[in-house]
């Protein structure tokens, strides 16, 4: 088989993509478009390459195998013609993917859009969350442009680094708080909690923090993400403790008060973790600098 780009670019998407037709708006193409290129590529190949699912396509064994050359030499090309031309963010119409865990994404995203729409507003911004564990393979394979959060053992093959950290505060209802009375380490065990259990390695870090401190909650409920937090505390009358920028983005406006826990936490991290390969795409260096600039508005 002599190879074609667009075949191999369409094999890349839909591998990425597990979905002929999440592949196909991504390439700007149409499902009809991207089937009739399966179908070159599996009369050339004499494999299926990609099986129905439940849910879109699963890679046979010959896709699996030949995926990460195919990759690679996308990726390839594609760092050749990016160093061919300087990168303009104002012009350009590049996808940048980001893998976000669930605090990095409330915490990033609103001022990551504000600025993709003020320096590259021709650009998009794709934001998918992180799975419990950061695979390496969504990075090396360009699936991701970066991914933010918190990494306990992160791949050596990465590039990881600190970006900022947080501490901790409560959100209370106003209701489980008279006016004038202080959060202390008693009131705040005998509160009933609304506990934020996030995929990854969070939750953990959290208990462990408490558990060295003596602090308890008891817990009314449990809810798996940050946002859902607030309405729940403020219809349960009760508190949660969460990250300082959560409570500081969502008190107000669920009518709770943002009070100090009354044992001293500590502070978590954020990192940010990418592929070397990327240290000089021109693209992926104006990405990391804007991020840089708007965590440094943090502190």
């Amino acid at each position: 088989m002599t190879p074609d780009i667009s075949l191999l670019r369409v094999f890349h998407a839909v591998m990425e993509e597990r979905n002929v037709t999440a592949a196909a708006e991504r390439l700007g193409q149409s499902q009809s478009t991207v089937s009739a290129a399966l179908s070159r590529l599996r009369e050339a190949l004499g494999d299926e390459l990609f099986l129905r699912a439940r849910y879109g396509v699963e890679p046979t064994e010959k896709a699996l195998e030949i995926a990460p050359d195919i990759a690679a030499g996308l990726e390839r090309l594609e760092q050749a013609f990016r160093a061919a031309e300087p990168f303009d963010p104002a012009r350009t119409t590049r996808r940048f993917r980001l893998l976000l865990g669930p605090y990095a994404e409330i915490v990033l995203t609103p001022a990551l859009a504000a600025a993709f729409a003020t320096q590259a507003p021709q650009a998009a911004l794709e934001v998918s969350p992180i799975g419990p564990d950061l695979d390496p393979r969504h990075l090396a394979g360009r699936a991701f442009d970066l991914a933010i959060g918190r990494f306990d053992t992160p791949p050596e093959d990465l590039v990881v680094s600190e970006l900022f950290s947080d501490g901790f505060r409560c959100i209370v209802a106003p209701q489980a708080l008279p006016d004038g009375a202080a959060l202390d380490q008693p009131r705040y065990e005998s509160l009933p909690h609304v506990v934020v259990a996030p995929p990854g390695k969070w939750r953990t870090g959290l208990h462990k923090r408490m558990e060295g401190t003596g602090l308890r909650r008891r817990t009314a409920v449990v809810v798996s993400h940050f946002l859902s937090a607030p309405p729940v505390v403020a219809r349960l009358g009760g508190i949660a403790t969460v990250p300082a920028r959560v409570a500081a983005m969502t008190a107000d406006a669920y009518g709770l008060r943002n009070l100090p826990v009354p044992v001293d936490l500590g502070r978590f991290p954020s990192q940010i973790a990418w592929h070397p390969r990327l240290r000089r795409d021109p693209g992926h260096l104006w990405l990391r600098r804007m991020i840089g600039q708007i965590v440094a508005d943090f502190d």
